[in-house]
């Protein structure tokens, strides 16, 4: 899936259930087989403990469908952290999604932080050229491919927020998943930005969306999660429809179809709370199942 050029990627997310069920939490995204390029299995995501990611995505991994493990440094130390790259690798997962992590608030769980994005990109590179950070020799590397999250927001108003995307992507990102995204000429300009700089030139984007359910939800996401900034004119559109989710699914569409024609947009990366069903629906309309 990463570094494929000239076919544009589908890549969709999954979070594993509270629950000691495994095959629940892979059954989660059963539509998602031979059609999605991969699936995000995420990280105990806002703080909240969760089904093990790494178990998860081995599992679903022997579905055949591939699997991008999300890492955070907030929870691990570098040995924990070398430990599950490890593991993930033995189990054929190569594709990291290097993440600081969502931070515990104040009297809540301790955070470790020893390592944030960049030092996570770091410690995929070092495992994939076959020694771990302390010079240990790996038996049997394997390449890993870590990737990085962006905000395509910050590069509106914040001068610096190109240089600290190129310094990941120098720093061994082979691929960038971004905060949603539902404005057209904001991606544009991003694509005109990544189209500036060679540096981005094998590194493969990926734009997030996701099927919105209602003007509700979608006013509530773009005032309390971080990078997400949803257009008044998409708010009253879902605000005025008569089946809000569906016009949802429709934004998406029609919004994907634009970026098909930017050439620096490698894809999209489509995430939401339990949107497995509605992922696998979008990228139908875009894709014959394999």
């Amino acid at each position: 899936m990463i570094g494929t050029k000239g076919r544009f990627l589908f890549t969709a997310e999954t979070t594993p259930n509270v629950s000691t069920d495994l095959g629940a939490s892979v059954a989660r995204v059963e539509e998602l087989i031979g059609l999605a390029d991969a699936v995000n299995v995420t990280d105990s995501p806002n703080c909240k403990v969760r089904l093990s990611s790494l178990l998860v995505a081995s599992e679903i991994r022997k579905t055949g469908l591939d699997v991008i493990l999300q890492l955070t440094g907030r929870d691990r130390n570098s040995i924990a952290l070398e430990s599950e790259l490890l593991g993930a690798l033995s189990v054929n997962v190569d594709k990291i999604l290097c993440l600081s992590g969502d931070q515990p608030p104040a009297g809540g769980p301790v955070a470790v932080n020893e390592c944030n994005s960049s030092g996570l990109i770091k410690l995929c590179k070092e495992i994939g050229s076959g020694k771990l950070s302390d010079g240990s020799i790996v038996k049997e590397t394997k390449l890993i491919y870590p990737g990085a999250a962006d905000d395509i927001y910050a590069h509106l108003g914040r001068p610096d927020a190109k240089e600290a995307l190129r310094s990941k992507v120098l720093g061994g990102a082979t691929f960038v998943q971004t905060q949603y995204c539902f404005d057209h000429d904001t991606v544009k300009a991003y694509a005109e930005t990544l189209q500036q700089c060679r540096d981005f030139d094998d590194c493969t984007f990926l734009v997030g969306i996701g099927p919105l359910a209602s003007a509700k939800q979608a006013d509530w996401m773009r005032k309390n999660l971080w990078g997400v900034n949803i257009p008044d004119e998409l708010i009253e559109r879902l605000d005025k429809s008569t089946d809000p989710s569906a016009e949802g699914l429709l934004i998406c569409e029609e919004l994907i179809g634009k970026m098909m024609e930017m050439p620096a947009i490698s894809g999209v990366h489509l995430m939401g709370p339990n949107c497995e069903k509605k992922s696998a629906e979008i990228i139908s309309r875009f894709v014959t199942r394999a």
